[in-house]
């Protein structure tokens, strides 16, 4: 019988009874410790245990196969040796059960022939049965709501206060992760932190259900507001793009780690779970089109998601943070990693100002940092400070660092601190300059705040959580590139491997491309010809698909104005690469009108083996390498998300004008941009490559000069000189 999706995944997340398919009371073992879990978190449902070497295990009444279970479960965990897992699978699906999650190991991580048939078959059953399949090589998953620990994860047994953390008013995180290890580190290093954790899944090898399956799952579920994921690659990175949008619209946020993207990390990837790590740049990109979180390490996403769980509906307005300290130096050195993370430490309005002097002793400061000393927090507590900083319209979030080593001054403030907490609409972030005491935390978990121990996390996820709401302001599911390029002249030819400058700019002028004019000489005549009809002064450049990059044969000459010079450049450009490169093919050279000054850009497309099409600009010239300044994006762009994109170059202040000069004419770049998106996707099927570079960007209502171009397409067995 063949199981419906829904029923699967519900049965797999939220079952109702449980089959242990190789139960050991050996705590020692894997078998045994996924046993001592399950049981010590109380699941609510029937739990039996499959083991032909027990009559019972603890408690547990043991059957000698799962054909012997007196009904069908929603669930079984199986832990025997991978020789035994298929059959164990088939009996599951004639047993009727919905859902399994296979611990063992010995499948495609071990790199053989053996483990790769294997895996195989666990995919293959999960296609023909409707399975919900997790593993092989998984550390199982939590369910903090029911409460089930169905995994033998040292940092679920005996955890203090119990899986889900009690009165605290954190929102549910869920963690979907490729390691277990690392996906459960992430529990045990938050849940004393008070946070509350709605899942944590680890996905192992992916025979069955894959990370986009899990997350596509809960960001549905209602107790989830925030996701973290740790993964090596995907195994259909198109999806991302979809479940992120469907996540943006739900307003929750997801923060991944996307690891590989260093020789040494991507080989550890494909040994490890046998996925691919794929391109880093390409994932950064889709990361910040649909305003996913890149996290940095386990504490940083940790502190970001506790960040947004407490706040997740009071998202601050800006980047201007409010700091409150009792101690001077403190406040000084988180004010300097607000600004190193791109938020604004601003002088306090003079209302605000006097409402603090009031309260302060003299060697108190109220500017911002604000020093309110030992003394008033002594006295009055953190509360009333709070308060009227909250209520200052020249900040929009709030950061308390102070000494949290004794819980006493958040016990004798804690009913004023949760009654601020219930009437607050900006964040407020406390750090703790020393170790947090366990009381103080879980004490402003009630209360309403999350409290951290580290001050750049804690500037983080401020502009974590600003630069998230801007994306959601800004984000249209929807969107799409405004009308359609006039491609029909437009299509690329996939027999031509490379397109020459000439030949690019003819074909991408036909798109609506704004290509200078220029004419293809194939004599000396021809060229001073050509140069008297264009306006001199005027560039020649060799044209050969077999010498891409022309500069190699002296192909450019630039600012030819002499008739004479311009006929015997022709000359020594031909005979400099026939010497050179004996067997190309030379087209002949452009002719083409010398371009006015103005900045230097590269705009490029290239299709990405995960995720298709991505649309590249940055500083052009030398500086492309010199700044490494290039920002990528996926296609479609549409004018509002190129503007966002070339918003977030290094060389903007450049194109808006500095210093008295004139900046660059962005309304002709952006339609640039959007055209190229329009081509590029009109020829996706073909298209390679495609760089324009340099684009010179003039001056306002001056429009835009595309210097070289250069196209491949995605031609693997066409020669070079093909037509």
């Amino acid at each position: 019988m063949k199981h419906t999706a829904t029923d699967a995944l519900e049965a797999l997340f939220w079952p109702k009874s449980i089959a242990l398919i190789g139960a050991s009371s050996d705590a020692k073992i894997i078998r045994g410790r996924m046993v001592d879990a399950i049981l010590e978190h109380a699941f609510p449902g029937p739990i039996y245990a499959v083991s032909r070497s027990h009559s019972k295990i603890r408690d547990l009444a043991c059957y000698p196969s799962v054909s012997d279970l007196p009904q069908p479960v929603d669930l079984a965990i199986i832990t025997i040796p991978a020789k035994h897992v298929i059959d164990a699978l088939q009996a599951c699906v004639s047993k009727g059960i919905h859902a399994a999650v296979i611990i063992s190991s010995g499948f495609a991580e071990e790199n053989s022939d053996t483990g790769r048939v294997r895996q195989q078959a666990i995919s293959d059953i999960a296609v023909r049965s409707g399975m919900a399949i997790i593993g092989p090589n998984a550390e199982g998953f939590l369910n903090g709501q029911m409460p089930l620990a169905a995994s033998f994860s040292p940092t679920v047994v005996q955890v203090e206060g119990g899986l889900h953390a009690k009165g605290t008013r954190s929102a549910g995180i869920a963690v979907i992760s490729q390691s277990g290890g690392v996906g459960f580190s992430f529990f045990n290093r938050g849940r004393p932190k008070g946070l509350v954790f709605s899942f944590v899944v680890t996905t192992g090898n992916e025979a069955g259900l894959d990370a986009l399956d899990v997350l596509s799952y809960l960001i549905d579920d209602d107790a989830t507001k925030v996701v973290l994921m740790f993964i090596e690659g995907f195994a259909q990175p198109h999806r991302l793009a979809p479940i992120a949008s469907r996540a943006a619209r739900l307003r929750k946020p997801l923060i991944i780690a996307k690891v590989g993207h260093s020789e040494a990390a991507a080989a550890a990837a494909i040994s490890h779970t046998a996925s691919l790590a794929g391109s880093h740049s390409a994932y950064r990109a889709v990361f910040s089109r649909y305003g996913i979180i890149n996290g940095n390490d386990s504490d940083h996403m940790i502190d970001v998601a506790a960040a947004f769980a407490y706040f997740h509906e009071h998202l601050p307005r800006g980047t201007r943070v409010g700091i409150l300290t009792p101690s001077g130096g403190a406040g000084a050195w988180l004010a300097d990693q607000c600004d190193m993370h791109g938020l604004h430490v601003p002088e306090l309005d003079c209302v605000t100002r006097a409402k603090i002097d009031a309260i302060l002793p003299a060697y108190g400061a109220s500017r911002n940092p604000v020093d309110v000393t030992a003394q008033v927090i002594f006295k009055l507590g953190y509360a009333p400070v709070l308060e009227i900083l909250a209520a200052s319209p020249s900040i929009d979030a709030l950061l308390v660092v102070g000494s949290l080593a004794h819980p006493t001054y958040i016990e004798s403030d804690f009913d004023a601190l949760v009654q601020l907490g219930q009437s607050l609409e900006k964040p407020i972030i406390f750090c703790a300059y020393t170790r947090a005491h366990p009381r103080a935390v879980e004490l402003l978990a009630q209360a309403g705040f999350p409290c951290l121990e580290n001050m750049s996390n804690t500037a983080q996820a401020i502009k974590a959580m600003a630069d998230y709401a801007v994306f959601l302001d800004n984000f249209d599911p929807h969107e799409s590139v405004i009308g359609e390029a006039d491609s029909q002249h437009a299509v690329l030819d996939p027999e031509t491997a490379m397109y020459t400058e000439h030949q690019a700019k003819e074909v991408l002028a036909r798109a609506g491309v704004d290509c200078p004019l220029g004419v293809l000489a194939t004599s000396a005549a021809g060229a001073v010809t050509a140069a008297a009809e264009l306006g001199l002064p005027v560039a020649l450049k060799l044209q050969s698909r077999d010498i891409p990059h022309k500069t190699e044969s002296a192909g450019v000459a630039l600012n030819l104005v002499e008739p004479a010079l311009i006929s015997s450049t022709y000359t020594a450009m031909v005979q400099s690469a026939h010497d050179q490169f004996s067997d190309a093919r030379i087209d002949g050279v452009r002719v083409e009108r010398m371009a006015g000054f103005g900045i230097e850009l590269i705009v490029g497309v290239h299709h990405d083996h995960d995720f298709g099409l991505l649309l590249s600009v940055g500083s052009g010239g030398i500086l492309v390498e010199v700044l490494n300044d290039i920002v990528t994006t996926p296609l479609p762009v549409s004018h509002h998300q190129a503007k966002a994109l070339v918003s977030r170059l290094r060389c903007m202040p450049l194109l808006k004008g500095v210093r008295g000069q004139s900046g660059g004419d962005m309304d002709a770049l952006v339609n640039l941009l959007v055209t190229v998106s329009q081509f590029s996707l009109a020829n996706e099927a073909v298209l390679g490559t495609l760089d324009l570079n340099p684009v010179i960007v003039h001056a306002p209502g001056k429009g835009i000069t595309v210097a070289d171009a250069l196209i491949t397409t995605r031609s693997a067995d066409a020669p070079p000189d093909s037509n």
